[in-house]
């Protein structure tokens, strides 16, 4: 009787904050909550640096993704001399994505997608977002679309048309620095 008598009694205590709130029939708890965080700056993605490289893709071994001039489809396909097989890849200007701006460095063109195709074009061109795909590829896709740059397999040519992201060689691409 005399405890039930005490826990009443501080627990009117308690409502008017002269005590702390505790029972006979519960133990006591305790939380503690750190509030102190710090907010590192926020860096762009980049999945490979700004530069110049040949760009091959996994399908076709050693032959480079290419183009002659403006207004022509992008493809894959036995190697070239000149500049044409080298590409230039910058960052779009976007922070915190990792979408680049793809320009043909013979041709001095950048590439946009028409139709499904991916052409070359007089101006910069479109943005396309680079991925890591695993094991040094990459995908290449417009941003925040599920079709990506592909070609098809098994030929000695190939055009570069916009597929959709199945995980297969003919939409993972290589980036050797040239």
């Amino acid at each position: 009787m005399f405890s039930k008598l005490l826990a009443l009694g501080l627990g009117a205590l308690a409502v008017v904050h002269a005590a702390p709130a505790f029972s006979f029939q519960t133990p006591l708890l305790s939380c503690s909550v750190n509030l102190d965080a710090s907010i590192a700056p926020v860096k762009a993605f980049n999945a490979i640096p700004s530069g110049n490289y040949r760009i091959y893709n996994e399908a076709f071994g050693q032959r480079p993704l290419r183009v002659f001039g403006p207004d022509q489809a992008v493809w894959v396909g036995p190697e070239v001399p000149g500049d044409y097989a080298k590409w230039f890849i910058a960052p779009s200007g976007n922070p915190g994505s990792n979408e680049y701006i793809i320009s043909n460095i013979g041709s001095k063109t950048g590439t946009k997608v028409t139709r499904g195709m991916v052409v070359s074009t007089a101006g910069k061109g479109d943005s396309f977002t680079i991925s890591p795909a695993g094991e040094g590829t990459y995908t290449i896709q417009i941003p925040n679309e599920d079709e990506v740059w592909t070609v098809n397999g098994g030929d000695s040519v190939s055009n570069v048309f916009l597929g959709r992201e199945q995980g297969e060689i003919e939409s993972r691409w290589i980036f050797v620095p040239a």
